[in-house]
């Protein structure tokens, strides 16, 4: 007799059969905006965090603004989870200024002039939370989700090494390591000064934090993220027995 499968157990394929979540973190202008332009228009959602867009001026992609309360982004998070809709593909663009976002209202809402260390706690926790949600979008809707952010030296406690710093994304240091964890992939934008080409690296070094959980990318890619995302999703761990 043929045993049943228990609920929600299933056969793992040869090739990712859901969404991709990356990080892309570079210092401000280096092309973040841009590089989430090589994105298909009318499969992806660029959300601002008042960065500004004007790299996406006349490109055509769909861009929500973030303007009052917490509850926008949770209206959206809810529609893009539950809601039939064209996108494929969610930027947020980029999530150093969204935590900024996060603090000042959380600061203000209970009206303070500055914020204090509660303050700073509780936007952390709230940035690893929503961060988690988008990223889910990945399995619960097969939607790949790209979260831009800037750069920042980040001091890491080492017990062999004592402490390293390395250049990561611009997020309250207490939760870079877990938040870059939770990600399929890390990629640090980087500009070749000779011919001012751009490219993704997505192999960490003892200086530069980065990942790629999964096969089929360099160390060093083009910046762009549909040829990226297609090469991961292409990649099939079947053909080397792997």
């Amino acid at each position: 007799m043929k045993a049943k499968m228990l609920e929600g157990v299933k056969p793992v394929g040869n090739t990712i059969d859901r969404g991709i979540s990356i990080i892309i973190y570079g210092d401000p202008g280096r092309g973040k905006t841009t590089l989430a332009a090589t994105l298909p228009v009318g499969e992806t959602l660029i959300i601002n965090t008042e960065a500004g867009y004007g790299p996406l001026l006349g490109t055509g992609h769909a861009v929500f603004d973030l303007k009052t309360d917490l509850k926008e982004l949770e209206r959206l998070y809810q529609y893009l989870r539950t809601e039939d809709h064209p996108f494929k593909n969610v930027v947020i663009d980029n999530i150093s200024e969204l935590q900024d976002w996060m603090l000042r209202i959380l600061f203000k809402g209970r009206g303070k002039d500055f914020p204090d260390i509660k303050e700073r706690g509780d936007t952390a926790m709230k940035m690893k939370e929503y961060i988690t949600l988008f990223r889910d979008l990945t399995t619960e809707r097969g939607m790949n989700v790209v979260f831009n952010a800037w750069e920042n030296p980040l001091d890491i406690e080492r017990s062999d090494m004592g402490t390293v710093t390395k250049i990561a994304p611009k997020l309250s240091p207490g939760i870079v390591p877990d938040v870059c964890g939770k990600v399929d992939a890390v990629g640090h934008l980087e500009v070749y000064e000779k011919t001012g080409d751009r490219f993704i690296r997505f192999v960490g070094t003892p200086k530069i934090m980065a990942k790629c959980q999964f096969k089929g990318i360099e160390e060093f890619e083009e910046a762009n993220l549909p040829q990226v995302i297609a090469k991961i999703k292409a990649y099939n761990y079947a053909q080397k027995g792997e």
